[in-house]
């Protein structure tokens, strides 16, 4: 015992004695330490050392703190352990700022009390007062210095007591449809299915299966069933209680399922068929753990991260309940800090309908697979991805989104059965060369092609440049002379067509109307001189009062905004009026310009959220509204040309490019087909399109990454959403999907497709 004494004793005076000449050597002329600086210099009152220990404190200078203790202080706690007790307490209470006032002093003979107020101000419960506070001094040859405990940390924080911070959140709260129909629910139930292949009466069977009822290209399950041995025991998937009421036994039966796990999480119908809209939750990432912080979230917390999760996650999640307390080594509760009441967690109700939303993902991922197996153009060595979207064509509301590959929301959430097993999905989506992650409607722009014929049919149709009552379209068209361009000769995308084709041949004389129906190049490269000729520019603004080179604003989702670069040239001037040039455009924007087509005009700003809260009779905190952000600024008679040319594009079996998709449609549609250079060989295939055609209710745009023409994908694809959005049955796809490999297009430098 003795020993341990000397010992404190002789830390004390090796503490003493380091400051004793420090200070002799400021005073020769040397320089002291900058943090013990301030120490050595001044009056060394108990209110002045009171004062310079919380100053240093408010700045996080622990060894300047650790100086002003007493000899025997600083014999019983060291340096390290002094700042890690401060810095633990701080940590829980994350405080922004720290604010003091001294009360008053009291000496008696070498002792001294300095009482006075703290402060702790902090994110989560603003101002916690910590009054009444006694710092104790004591004195000795080298002046006052501080009889330090832990309660000078937290007024009754004892000796082995922590600062405790405890938080009780609600159950996250769903998101529904338009219908009240639940897009993400929690605690809805998953059903983990696990067999071997070797157990599989058609291993093709079931991977045909699982592609089309969890929505996966079957290429990415051929390629995870084949990490695996024929009597290996996998994770095949997980269906929830719908699909299993509807088809679990079959997916049972067909895919040799031995076992399964049910479990009670956060559910995301669709699989991932509307996973850019709904977003997905998962852990606070750590380069963000202390904004989450200072917003209440505790380490280890589940938040969502992108799309309506990500966005509304302080309506989802509520506020939880918080107290802050200082907790003794008994675990007993010595004081409550703060507490803050926490908030019901609020719903968030979207504009999205769920039986379209659902339809249209499968159309995508259906046309995919269909298109995948003979080498077509749904192999991922051609198209790595399409998109679609639906808007209400009276308020902007979007009714579907989509975006291919999809991605299960699920594999976020750290109950999953799958990245408990397999992180490397994670890994393998981020690193897909597809980019799953990236939303293709409102994220990627592309070179239109022929949809932007409806922009130059308008302008033309405005600005009067077409003089003659028909335009004669044959197979060459040639500017050089008439209009110095100097890529003439040009050619219709019919020179291209087989020989057998019902459009390998010329659309001979045609009007406006039926020029936008033929989707007839010559006709085009002859608008986009003469619109040049009227000015470098007046092709250009037409598309940017038709909703083009600008953001649509569009709520929640992230969004580029497209290319309208100046014209310098009359070359460029007929690149841009058949949708090449430096032309390049989003699929919101294109739905949006087609929904104003189609409703007189009025260029709405597309809207996701439909309300938020408003359960069980409660008002909502928050309602969408439809929100004009424009006009398009064209005519009676320019909107009936472009509308006439449009609806021909499906009805004229003559003329128009997309006749024979909606062969037998049960509804009326008004449309353009595109397919737009790509720089690979593989075009961008487009159809835009609203429906019915006489009281428009939906506009619709589809566009399919490195396919084939725009009448050949994308159309057929818009067909079948149609099929379900009148709720008729399905067309097939076309057969040549899924029986011949993919023949290349041969289409030149700055033209395009019909």
């Amino acid at each position: 015992m003795k020993s341990r004494a000397c010992i404190r004793r002789l830390r004390g005076l090796i503490a003493a004695a380091v400051i004793f000449i420090l200070a002799g050597c400021a005073g020769a002329g040397g320089e002291a330490a900058p943090g013990l600086a301030p120490i050595l210099q001044g009056p060394r009152t108990p209110d002045d050392v009171a004062t310079r220990f919380l100053d240093f404190w408010k700045a996080g200078d622990y060894p300047a703190m650790y100086a002003l203790l007493s000899p025997q202080s600083q014999a019983e706690v060291s340096l390290p352990v002094f700042q890690t007790a401060y810095q633990d307490a701080l940590a829980i209470i994350n405080p922004t700022e720290i604010t003091y006032a001294l009360l008053s002093s009291r000496i008696q003979g070498a002792s001294a009390e300095v009482f006075y107020n703290l402060n702790f101000v902090a994110p989560v419960f603003g101002t916690i007062p910590d009054n009444e506070r006694t710092m104790r001094l004591v004195q000795s040859g080298s002046g006052w210095s501080i009889a330090w405990s832990t309660m000078d940390i937290i007024n009754g924080m004892v000796a082995g007591s922590r600062v405790d911070l405890s938080s009780r959140r609600s159950l996250r709260a769903e998101i529904y449809d338009r219908n009240g129909s639940v897009l993400v629910e929690q605690g809805g139930t998953m059903i983990a299915l696990y067999g071997a292949q070797q157990d599989m009466p058609d291993v093709n069977a079931c991977l045909d299966l699982l592609a089309r009822v969890l929505m996966r290209h079957r290429y990415d399950l051929e390629q995870y069933f084949g990490r695996f041995n024929a009597e290996t025991l996998f994770y095949i998937g997980e269906i929830d209680a719908e699909t299993d009421a509807a088809e679990g036994q079959i997916i049972r039966d067909t895919c040799g399922v031995s076992s399964t796990f049910d479990r009670q999480t956060r559910r995301y119908v669709g699989y991932g068929g509307a996973a850019q809209v709904t977003g997905y939750i998962s852990f606070i990432p750590q380069d963000e753990a202390e904004s989450y912080a200072d917003r209440g979230y505790a380490s280890g917390e589940l938040v969502g991260r992108t799309g309506v999760e990500g966005e509304f996650e302080e309506f989802l999640a509520g506020a939880p309940e918080k107290v802050l307390r200082v907790i003794s080594p008994a675990n007993v509760v010595l004081r409550e800090l703060a507490g803050r009441a926490g908030t019901d967690p609020l719903s968030v109700t979207l504009t999205i309908d769920r039986r379209l939303q659902i339809a249209a993902a499968q159309a995508v991922v259906d046309a995919y697979n269909y298109a995948y197996p003979s080498g077509n153009w749904g192999s991922p060595i051609h198209s790595p991805g399409a998109g679609a979207v639906v808007l209400d064509v009276k308020t902007g509301a979007i009714r579907a989104l989509v975006s291919f590959p999809y991605f299960d929301p699920g594999l976020f959430n750290p109950d999953t059965p799958a990245l408990a097993q397999y992180p490397t999905w994670i890994a393998d989506l981020q690193s897909d060369a597809r980019q799953p992650f990236t939303n293709r409607v409102t994220q990627q722009q592309y070179f239109p092609g022929s949809t932007f014929k409806i922009v130059t049919t308008a302008a033309a149709a405005s600005e009067g440049v077409m003089t003659e009552p028909t335009f004669d379209c044959q197979i060459e068209w040639d500017g050089r002379e008439r209009y110095g361009d100097s890529s003439s000769p040009r050619f219709d995308w019919r020179r291209f067509e087989l020989p057998e084709s019902p459009f390998s041949q010329p659309a001979g004389l045609i009007s406006m109307s039926q020029a936008l129906m033929a989707s007839c190049n010559p006709f085009f490269y002859e608008m986009g001189a003469r619109l040049f000729l009227r000015g470098p520019d007046v092709l250009t603004g037409y598309a940017r009062q038709m909703g083009f080179g600008a953001a649509t604003n569009v709520t929640v989702l992230p969004e580029v905004s497209g290319s309208l670069p100046p014209t310098a040239s009359v070359e460029q001037g007929i690149n841009e009026a058949i949708g090449q040039g430096g032309v390049q455009v989003t699929l919101i924007q294109q739905a949006r310009m087609v929904a104003a087509i189609a409703n007189g005009g009025t260029l709405y700003r597309p809207y996701l959220v439909e309300r938020i809260g408003g359960e069980n009779g409660t008002a909502p905190i928050f309602e969408g509204e439809p929100e004009a952000a424009g006009t398009i600024g064209l005519s009676d008679e320019a909107l009936a040309v472009v509308r006439e040319g449009m609806c021909g594009v499906v009805s004229n079996t003559d003329l128009g490019t997309a006749s024979f998709v909606f062969t037998e449609a049960a509804y009326t549609v008004c449309g353009k087909t595109g397919t737009a250079q790509s720089g690979r060989v593989e075009p961008y295939g487009w159809f835009v399109a609203y429906a019915p055609a006489d009281n428009p209710e939906i506009a619709i745009a589809a566009m399919v990454e490195f396919s084939r023409e725009g009448s050949e994908t994308a159309a057929p694809i818009i067909r079948r959403i149609l099929d379900a959005y009148f709720q008729q049955p399905y067309a097939p796809f076309p057969e040549w999907w899924n029986t011949v490999e993919y023949i290349p297009l041969d289409i030149p430098a700055n033209q395009t497709g019909g």
